[in-house]
């Protein structure tokens, strides 16, 4: 029996990184219904207002209840379901990076992913998963995580544990990850858990049999998860689109071939990451790469990648000839993005340019050893370190001040010492 494939196109919103105003979700959701989404998959992190035991949890700028509330309405209202993203073994750096909650950590000195034998553990994550589910009345899905778990039975505890009930890395794994599958069967029997597969890509079948068994009707139910942006390079802040096309052409032609294979192809996620990992810089920022969502969600509805789609995205966000280039919801960031590709090649070129190394290098600068000559039309041709930023209209402070000090501020403080000391140095030999 060919799988059945249900039309589901969940939309990710990395939250960990650059959380948008709730505002500007209200621009954009009616763009993700009009390129075919369905829904949404919403990583919180700490941008849930988590309370009582885990109050501490929730960021500075965490959404509050009504603002959670709020999100829910403005999905509801462009017809897309809501699919919370709740990490429960790896990426708890949020959790595990306070006093609080270092006991759990598999690592004392790394806060990234908890000790599954610890018992403390299902109890805090349990704590999460129901403070989420509790503001999602209505839910069908619950993914939790499960991605990456890169430490697991280094302590004491799990290596005794492994060695007295005789069981490998694997079956630790699975052993957690049943136990947060069993809480939520339990707890709430409509709902379906979902979670990434890769640490299951390099699981024996027999293991994944035996410790599955109880959930060998879910096996059957896959989903794939694809990108949009954030999968190309963790530092880089202009989405390549055309990566992105080919990625999902791919998608299509696997499914194509494996979906036999399979009772029901539930559709795809659409990852969109920001950082990637709670201690990672920010990467490309999501107003910049919605060109490439769009034409993305666009390609998984027709199945291919045509003029048309490219024409039709184009339109919808307002491409032209003029100056500005587009005119969408944060368009302004999509401009700046592609200005700062030119700074900083600029910026690159300035300081690896053959006249500034051979006469304006740091050596000379120290010595005070240099020629106005040379030097003077060198400083004329600087980099202008202008950056415009709408970034107070879509994000909180925080992802402004982060943005500034990693990307912009230090090429700024760089070329302004260099500057500086150098036109010293000139007016000195004036005198």
């Amino acid at each position: 029996m060919a799988a059945k494939e249900e039309d589901n196109r969940l939309v990710h919103l990395d939250l960990k990184g650059a959380p948008p105003k709730i505002e500007y979700l209200e621009q954009i959701f009616p763009l993700f219904k009009k390129w075919g989404a369905t829904g949404l998959l919403i990583e919180y992190e700490d941008m849930f207002p988590y309370t009582g035991e885990l109050a501490e949890l929730a960021s500075e700028y965490a959404y509050s209840k009504e603002g959670i509330e709020r999100i829910l309405q403005l999905a509801e209202d462009n017809d897309l379901l809501v699919v919370p993203l709740v990490q429960t073994f790896g990426h708890l750096e949020f959790v595990l990076k306070h006093e609080k909650f270092k006991s759990l950590r598999e690592m004392s000195n790394v806060p990234t992913a908890l000790c599954p034998s610890n018992p403390d553990s299902i109890t805090a994550v349990s704590m999460m998963i129901d403070q989420v589910i509790d503001l999602h009345p209505g839910l069908r899905w619950f993914h939790i995580g499960a991605d990456e778990v890169f430490h697991l039975g280094i302590c004491e505890r799990c290596k005794k544990r492994m060695e007295e009930e005789n069981i490998t890395l694997q079956q630790l794994f699975f052993s957690h990850t049943r136990s947060v599958l069993l809480y939520i069967k339990e707890k709430y029997p409509s709902l379906t858990a979902i979670m990434w597969d890769d640490m299951l890509r390099f699981t024996e079948l027999p293991v994944l049999l035996d410790i599955w068994e109880k959930f060998s009707k879910v096996f059957p139910n896959i989903w794939i998860g694809s990108a949009f942006k954030g999968a190309t390079g963790s530092c880089l802040y202009v989405t390549n689109i055309s990566f992105h096309i080919d990625n999902h052409l791919a998608w299509l032609s696997v499914i194509q071939k494996e979906k036999l294979k399979f009772q029901n192809i539930r559709g795809f996620a659409v990852t969109g990451w920001q950082r990637y990992d709670h201690y990672a810089i920010l990467c490309e920022l999501l107003p910049q790469a919605l060109p490439s969502l769009g034409i993305c969600l666009n390609v998984i509805n027709k199945g291919t990648f045509t003029q048309e789609i490219h024409t039709s995205v184009s339109n919808d966000l307002k491409f032209n000839t003029d100056i500005p280039p587009c005119d969408f919801p944060g368009s302004e960031i999509y401009s700046d993005m592609l200005h700062f590709v030119h700074l900083e090649v600029a910026y690159e070129d300035y300081f690896h340019n053959e006249g500034k190394i051979t006469w304006m290098n740091e050596y000379h600068v120290k010595r005070n050893f240099i020629n106005p000559v040379h030097v003077e039309p060198l400083l004329a041709q600087g980099v202008s370190p202008d950056c415009r930023t709408v970034f107070p209209d879509i994000f909180y402070d925080h992802t402004i001040e982060e943005w500034l000090e990693v990307f912009i501020n230090p090429k700024i403080r760089k070329l302004s010492k260099m500057v500086e000391l150098v036109r010293t140095q000139l007016d000195s030999d004036r005198d």
